[in-house]
């Protein structure tokens, strides 16, 4: 309203200046009242269209941040399920190298007990010993 009004009177004063028939003046008054008219108008709807426009972001800001969150959510499920998985992978392929390690330990141990065993039944045979004493 303020802008009808201001509008209105620079026009006016203007018009004063250029003639002084109170005729002109009611026309242009009228003119000036309509022009007022359309920028009031056009205001509200500018108004109008910058509150619809800030409505449609709000939504759609609304909408990224839970489409956001969702992905965030799943990729951290992903994630969660992915280091569950390889924890799983890695007990296991710890449990098989203890029981190659176990079992290789067992080969080891066999092996030096016959290489103990043969170590003392050629010292009891060099020394003259009773081999049966080997055994244990």
């Amino acid at each position: 309203m303020k802008t009808k009004a201001m509008a209105l009177a620079l026009l006016l004063s203007l018009m004063g200046c250029t003639e002084s028939s109170e005729e002109t003046k009611s026309e242009v008054k009228k003119e000036m009242e309509k022009a007022g008219e359309a920028t009031a108008d056009a205001y509200d709807s500018a108004k109008e269209s910058a509150a619809d426009s800030w409505d449609k972001t709000k939504d759609a800001t609304s909408e990224a941040y839970e489409d956001g969150k969702e992905m965030a959510s799943d990729a951290f499920d992903d994630g969660k399920e992915m280091a569950s998985d390889a924890y799983e992978d890695g007990k296991k392929m710890a449990s098989d190298a203890y029981d190659a390690t176990a079992e290789k330990a067992g080969e080891f141990k066999d092996a030096a007990a016959k290489k103990a065993y043969e170590a003392c039944v050629k010292m009891k045979e060099q020394m003259g010993g009773d081999v049966s004493e080997c055994d244990d």
